[in-house]
C-alpha cells in the first residue's frame, strides 16, 4: 500500500526521539489524566469544598453506577458468598434500589465477585474504600501500559491517553471496576509474555474467570505445554463451569442477564461481526508473525465486539482496545474514535462507533493478513 513506506518513516523518526522528549510528553499525557478525571471524582468520595485549589470544580454527589452496584454486591458476598446471586440476605439502600435492581447488580462470575469483596474489606479497612482501590486499579493500569510502551512505541501512549475525557468519565466516576481488574490482569500478562509463557497462560485463565472477555485465548490450548493447558483447563472449568452446581442464578449470568440493552436483532448481528471476525484473527496469528504479546492483545476483541453490537454499548469494545499494543494498530484505532467523539460529539455520538471500530478493525487485520510478511520482525 502507497502509505506504508511514509508511515514506517514516520514510525521510525517517532522511535528516535529524545529519552528527555519522551519523559517530557509521559508527563504532561500524565498531567492530562489527572485533570480530566478531576471533574468527574464523585463528592461521596472526595469533597473538594474543603480543599482551596479544587473548590471551584464541580462535583457529582454521589458514586456512578458501576460503583453503587458493587458496593451492594460486595456487602452480600462479605456477608455470605452463597447468596452472591440469590442476594436475600442483605437489603439495598435507596440509592442502590434506584440505580440497579438486585438482579442487574453486579452479575459477573463468582471469582470477580469474591475480588470485588475482597477490595472493598481491604477499602473499608484503610479509608480508602471500594472507591478508592478501583482507582489504584486504573493507576496501576496506566503506569504498567506506560512502562510497555516506554519499551515498544512509547507515543501511543499520549496518543491514547491526552485525551482522557471519555476515560476520565468511565474510570473516576462510573469506575468500571470489573474491566479495570481485567484490564490489570491481562497486561500483567502481556509484560510476562516474551519470559514468562506458563505463567501468561494461566493469567489469561483467570482473566476468563473474572469476566469471561478473554474468552477468546483459548484457541491458544494447543501450543501451550502440556501441564500448562491442564491447569488452564481446569482453572476455566472450577471458574465458570463448576460455579453451575453451588450457586443458585449464576446461569443468568452466562446468558447474559435479562436487563442488557439493545433490540433483539443485536444478537444476531453481533455474532455476524464477532464470528468472523475471530476467523480472521485466528488465521492472521497463524500466518502473520503474530507472537505471544499479540495474541494476549487481541484477546478481548472478538468477545468485546459481540457484546458492544448486542448491547449497543461502546465500552465493551472501547475497553478491550485499551491493552496496549506493541504495533500501534488497536490502540491507535482507539485513540481516533475516542478524538473524533470528543471533536465531534454531535457528529460522532459513542453509539455511531461501534461500526467505525469495527470496520477498522476489521481493515487492520486484513492489512495484516495480506502485507505483514511471515519472517518480518516488527518489535
Amino acid at each position: 500500500m502507497t502509505w506504508q513506506p511514509l508511515a514506517e518513516r514516520v514510525d521510525a523518526r517517532l522511535r528516535s526521539a529524545a529519552p528527555a522528549v519522551r519523559r517530557f510528553i509521559f508527563a504532561l499525557t500524565f498531567l492530562a489524566i489527572a485533570l480530566q478525571s478531576l471533574p468527574n471524582v464523585p463528592r461521596a468520595a472526595v469533597d473538594y469544598s474543603r480543599i482551596p485549589l479544587l473548590a471551584g470544580i464541580t462535583q457529582p454527589e454521589t458514586y456512578g453506577t458501576d460503583t453503587i452496584a458493587d458496593m451492594y454486591e460486595a456487602r452480600v458476598v462479605l456477608n455470605d458468598p452463597r447468596d452472591m446471586y440469590t442476594k436475600r440476605g442483605v437489603d439495598q439502600t435507596p440509592l442502590e434500589a434506584a440505580t440497579w435492581s438486585k438482579a442487574e447488580s453486579a452479575p459477573y462470575p463468582p471469582l470477580m465477585l469474591l475480588t470485588t469483596a475482597a477490595l472493598f474489606w481491604i477499602g473499608e479497612a484503610s479509608g480508602v474504600g471500594l472507591y478508592g482501590m478501583v482507582i489504584l486499579l486504573a493507576i496501576a493500569f496506566l503506569s504498567m501500559s506506560a512502562w510497555y510502551f516506554s519499551r515498544t512505541r512509547w507515543y501511543v501512549f499520549p496518543l491514547l491517553y491526552l485525551n482522557f475525557s471519555y476515560l476520565g468519565y468511565r474510570f473516576a466516576f462510573v469506575q468500571d471496576g470489573s474491566y479495570l481488574l481485567v484490564l490489570v490482569v491481562v497486561t500483567t500478562a502481556l509484560l510476562l509474555a516474551r519470559r514468562r509463557r506458563s505463567v501468561t497462560d494461566l493469567l489469561m485463565a483467570v482473566a476468563i474467570d473474572l469476566k469471561f472477555s478473554t474468552l477468546y485465548y483459548a484457541t491458544n490450548l494447543f501450543g501451550m505445554k502440556r501441564r500448562i493447558a491442564v491447569l488452564f483447563v481446569l482453572l476455566v472449568v472450577c471458574g465458570v463451569i463448576l460455579p453451575c452446581f453451588f450457586w443458585n442464578g449464576y446461569l443468568d449470568t452466562l446468558t447474559l442477564n435479562q436487563g442488557l440493552k439493545g433490540h433483539r436483532s443485536g444478537w444476531f448481528v453481533g455474532m455476524a461481526c464477532a464470528v468472523p471476525f475471530s476467523a480472521l484473527l485466528w488465521f492472521v496469528e497463524r500466518r502473520a508473525p503474530f507472537d505471544l504479546e499479540d495474541r494476549v492483545g487481541w484477546s478481548m476483541v472478538p468477545f468485546g465486539m459481540f457484546l458492544a453490537i448486542k448491547m449497543n454499548a461502546p465500552r465493551h469494545l472501547l475497553m478491550t482496545l485499551l491493552i496496549p499494543d506493541k504495533r500501534g494498530w488497536r490502540n491507535g484505532v482507539a485513540a481516533l474514535v475516542l478524538g473524533l467523539n470528543a471533536a465531534f460529539p454531535s457528529v460522532v455520538p459513542l453509539g455511531a462507533d461501534i461500526p467505525i471500530v469495527t470496520t477498522l478493525l476489521f481493515f487492520v487485520l486484513i492489512v495484516h493478513a495480506r502485507r505483514i510478511s511471515p519472517r518480518r520482525s516488527d518489535r
